[in-house]
């Protein structure tokens, strides 16, 4: 199982720990499309009840749609799709970059992250990410019995192209980035608690901690939503270095639908709203 801690205002933080921040392949600027749709951390803190049935989070053959906006130009869309393979889950990622924003920064990113969905341990990731000049294909295999995950990872922009190979230690059982996505959802997301728990992305192990705040309703044009609003802690030097603010907004329901996600950094403010639902 995911090791996390739920920290409440009754109960002390347990099994918390320190590590430092792992890198996290973005663009300059457009590259925050990936990062936004999938540094989804959990963790909610406030005071009303969990919603009256389990949560179902994300299902087999469900397709999410987003837009998103920069400066109130339309900056990009992205895909969020979730399958079965055999017992395990895949998460299929892709963004792309749209109108003058693909002009000044084009991006074409694509993972798949393949995970246990009954543990939340994260089994494999693979990557190409082609921001502005920056184009690499990763490869990462979690080896959480072990303890380690093999990185491969090629950079297509140099010429000749540089390979690497690097094995790193884990402390077990850790999410990715996209897995992240797929854990939150499946919590009981109540204003109250708070949850912390390690994610990496082929570099160091960090931990992710998110808070949230109120209660919102939120219209996209994918519909209006009943949402609780949370704040992940992840400008901090530990999973970004750079300074800003991030909300994301959780449909307040068994799906718990990542539904408007907004980031401040010092080059604008970013909205991505969803668009579209499509389930099998």
């Amino acid at each position: 199982m995911v090791a996390f801690t739920s920290v409440a205002t009754s109960a002390s933080p347990q099994g918390k720990f320190q590590t430092a921040a792992p890198r996290i392949l973005v663009g300059r600027r457009l590259g925050w499309l990936a990062a936004v749709l999938v540094v989804l951390a959990p963790g909610l803190h406030g005071q009303s009840a969990p919603p009256a049935t389990p949560p179902l989070g994300a299902q087999p053959g469900e397709l999410l749609t987003f837009s998103a906006t920069w400066r109130l130009w339309h900056a990009g869309d992205a895909t969020v799709r979730f399958e079965d393979v055999g017992p395990n889950r895949r998460v299929i990622f892709h963004a792309e970059s749209a109108g003058i924003a693909s002009v000044l920064f084009p991006v074409h990113d694509h993972s798949e992250s393949l995970y246990a969905p009954q543990a939340f341990c994260t089994l494999q990731v693979i990557k190409d990410t082609s921001e502005g000049r920056r184009k690499r294909h990763t490869a990462i295999l979690y080896h959480p019995e072990q303890q380690q995950l093999v990185l491969d990872e090629q950079n297509l922009s140099a010429k000749p192209v540089v390979s690497k190979h690097e094995v790193k230690p884990i402390p077990g059982c850790v999410l990715d980035l996209f897995s992240s996505l797929a854990y939150v959802r499946s919590l009981p997301l109540a204003v109250g608690e708070v949850y912390n728990f390690p994610v990496n992305d082929g570099g160091q192990t960090a931990e992710v901690r998110v808070v949230a705040d109120l209660k919102e309703r939120i219209v996209t044009p994918a519909g209006a939503f009943a949402t609780i609003r949370t704040e992940p802690t992840v400008f901090n030097n530990q999973v970004f270095q750079r300074s800003g603010k991030m909300w994301v907004w959780f449909s307040d329901d068994a799906r718990h639908l990542p539904v408007k996600i907004q980031a401040k950094v010092s080059w604008g403010t970013i909205t991505a709203l969803l668009t579209k639902v499509q389930e099998r």
